[in-house]
């Protein structure tokens, strides 16, 4: 087996094995990527990276409300900053495009949720991962990109740290590669949201990294939610609750996965 495989299987079972741990029921929390470029080249600058500011408000503005009890941007919180481009380290031991590919996916597995997991993820409109809202950010703000598919509520507005599906997508591209668009699904779907690349039509093929566009089941005329191709068994997504888990998870590409696609786009050339 690929050592950086198992390396990254040993890592997120022992998250799921954790004491107290609840049962992963039905999405695939295993790494099925086998990766060819350096676990090393792919996650060494991590910890520099983390210390660059994901927004340029300033810390002190983070948490202010306006008149009507609202967090920054209507309840969303802080926007994300365009952060630099890295280098594709020389000792990758893959050709740059592969290490593109596979450092969004490296960068995508650092927020599944699991119980040990400080880095992990729910389902919340934010703009970044570092906001954490001590209390429901739901001041009647209006649901831009609602998750159709799954059930209602206002768990999407609570408190602690989180992304939903597109401000994900946005941020693991930001964080990864410097490639900064928009958190908007139907802008992103659109192609309006700033670099998304070449248009893959619905039937791919997809490669790793490409963001997969689906409909929601009473209307397929429109996107409303975004995933990260993995491969054609696998996605990693947030959602508000999927195959029976929340947040963001690899998940496998059935059902509804696979059968509401509209088409997807390539950042990476």
């Amino acid at each position: 087996m690929n050592r950086f495989l198992l390396k990254l299987i040993v890592a997120i079972a022992s998250s799921a094995l954790a004491v107290g741990a609840p049962a992963r029921s039905s999405a695939d929390t295993r790494v099925p990527h086998a990766f060819s470029c350096s676990w090393d080249s792919l996650t060494s600058d991590f910890a520099g990276r983390d210390q660059l500011p994901q927004t340029p408000v300033s810390p002190d503005r983070w948490y202010s409300t306006d008149a009507n009890g609202r967090y920054l941007n209507g309840g969303w919180g802080p926007q994300a900053s365009a952060l630099p481009p890295p280098a594709v380290p020389q000792d990758a031991g893959c050709d740059a495009t592969t290490w593109r590919r596979e450092r969004i996916l490296a960068v995508a597995m650092r927020y599944i949720d699991t119980p040990d997991n400080p880095l992990g993820l729910q389902y919340r409109h934010h703009h970044i991962p570092g906001w954490n809202p001590p209390a429901s950010t739901n001041s009647g703000a209006a649901e831009e990109n609602p998750d159709t598919d799954a059930p209602r509520g206002t768990s999407t507005w609570d408190g602690g740290p989180g992304l939903d599906c597109s401000n994900f997508t946005a941020w693991v591209y930001n964080y990864g590669l410097g490639i900064k668009f928009g958190g908007d699904v139907h802008k992103q779907f659109a192609g309006t949201a700033g670099p998304m690349g070449s248009r893959i039509p619905p039937e791919g093929p997809f490669e790793p990294g490409d963001l997969i566009f689906l409909h929601p089941t009473e209307n397929a005329s429109e996107a409303s939610h975004v995933v990260i191709f993995v491969d054609d068994q696998h996605i990693i997504d947030s959602r508000v609750d999927a195959q029976n888990v929340p947040g963001v998870q690899i998940r496998n590409r059935s059902g509804w996965y696979r059968e509401a696609v509209l088409g997807a786009w390539r950042p990476i050339g």
